[in-house]
């Protein structure tokens, strides 16, 4: 009986953890990046595709460069326009960020 409930305590643990995921296209909104970053077409910033593209492969860069710790790789003419917004990100927390990384590369 002991195995049954921590089973069911257990699985209700782990449902309510899922609840509390980061949800990347909600940290796009929250934080403004859709002021300048538009799915699939370049406006102030470059296309959510265009970003997927380039760094396709290389999350933990995107995340690096999502820090403040990474040089820009898309368009960095425009990188003086992105620095204000790498300022207040450096404020999410690592599963916020990654989660972030991931909704921006889903726009293949």
């Amino acid at each position: 009986m002991k195995k049954v409930v921590m089973a069911v305590v257990m699985g209700a643990v782990i449902s309510v953890g899922g609840a509390f995921a980061a949800d990347g296209k909600a940290v796009f909104q929250s934080k403004g990046c859709t002021a300048c970053h538009n799915p699939t077409v370049d406006t102030v910033g470059p296309s959510l595709k265009k970003i997927a593209k380039a760094y396709a492969g290389k999350e933990q860069q995107l995340i690096e460069f999502l820090k403040g710790h990474g040089k820009a790789i898309v368009d960095p003419a425009k990188f003086p326009i992105m620095q204000p917004q790498l300022n207040q990100l450096k404020s999410l927390s690592d599963a916020e960020l990654k989660a972030l990384a991931e909704f921006i590369l889903s726009h293949k």
